[in-house]
């Protein structure tokens, strides 16, 4: 038997607020993998002008495995802040210590 919820006295931004929350809550359970920090995506012209490399430098950072990116299809291609973050800080920490 299935459940059934009203939304009775609800506004329709708090009802699209509660949907909001207990999607996220589902994602996060059934798909751990799946990047928890909500920071939007970023480009790869983006990624450049933040980190201040050329297009080709990154490309090469992204195939040596020290910047991560996200392929969302074969034309589309995306970074998230706080991995590049991590990423420029573990790069950071190595040349510090050599």
């Amino acid at each position: 038997m299935s459940q059934q919820v009203q939304f009775i006295g609800f506004s329709v931004d708090q009802a699209r607020h509660f949907i909001r929350s207990v999607v996220l809550e589902c994602l996060k359970e059934y798909f751990p993998h799946i990047k928890k920090n909500s920071d939007a995506p970023l480009t790869i012209r983006q990624v450049c002008k933040i980190i201040g490399v050329s297009a080709p430098t990154l490309r090469k950072y992204v195939e040596m495995s020290v910047i991560r990116r996200h392929d969302l299809g074969p034309r589309k291609k995306v970074f998230y802040l706080s991995e590049l973050e991590e990423d420029v800080k573990r790069i950071t920490t190595l040349k510090t210590s050599n």
